[in-house]
C-alpha cells in the first residue's frame, strides 16, 4: 500500500496592485469603486454601475452590486477605504470585500458572512450584505467569472495605510 503524504496548501495572499487581480476580482472591484465614487459625488450609483457591468457582459449585476453597496454603506463600523476608481493600489477594506465575494461564490456563506463582519460590518449589516453578495457572486459564476481562493486578507484595519488617491467610505 502507498503512503499518503499531505503537502501544506500555500494560498496567494490578494496582491496590493489591482492590474494582478483576476478577471472577477477586477469587475468587482471597478463596480464597487464605481458604486462609491458615484456615492461621494451624491449622485445615482446605478448608471455607473450599468454600464461598467454591461461592458464586463454581466449587466445583471449591477442591481446586486447596489443592494451591497448600500447595506455596505450603511452598517459599517467604522470608515472604510475605498480607492478611486483609476487607483492601482487595492486597500486592505477592498482586498476583505473581494475575499467575501471569494467565499460566497464557493458556498461558505456562513464564513462570506463572518469575513464581512470580522472588520468591515456590524452583525446586522454583514447578514444584510450576505444575500446581495450571494447574487452577484452567482451572477459572476453564471458569466463565467470565477474569484480565486487566495488568503484571506489582515482584519487589523490599523494595518491600512491611506494612499494620495485614498478616501473613506461611511
Amino acid at each position: 500500500m502507498g503512503q499518503i503524504i499531505r503537502l501544506p496548501v500555500r494560498l496567494a495572499g490578494y496582491p496590493d496592485n489591482s492590474g494582478a487581480l483576476d478577471p472577477a476580482e477586477s469587475v468587482l472591484l471597478i463596480a464597487v469603486r464605481s458604486w462609491v465614487d458615484a456615492y461621494r459625488q451624491d449622485e445615482d450609483p446605478m448608471p455607473r454601475l450599468c454600464q461598467s457591468l454591461d461592458a464586463a457582459g454581466v449587466s445583471d449585476a449591477a442591481f446586486s452590486v447596489g443592494r451591497l453597496m448600500t447595506a455596505v454603506a450603511g452598517s459599517a463600523v467604522q470608515p472604510m477605504s475605498i480607492h478611486r476608481p483609476s487607483c492601482r493600489h487595492l486597500s486592505n477594506d477592498e482586498k476583505r470585500l473581494l475575499h467575501a465575494a471569494s467565499l460566497a461564490q464557493s458556498g461558505h456563506d456562513h464564513l462570506a458572512e463572518t469575513a464581512l463582519r470580522a472588520a468591515l460590518l456590524s452583525a446586522e449589516g454583514a447578514a444584510g450584505a450576505l444575500d446581495p453578495l450571494l447574487d452577484l457572486a452567482g451572477l459572476l459564476g453564471e458569466a463565467g467569472m470565477f474569484f480565486r481562493r487566495r488568503r484571506a486578507p489582515a482584519t487589523d484595519p490599523a494595518l491600512d495605510e491611506p494612499t494620495a488617491e485614498a478616501e473613506t467610505i461611511h
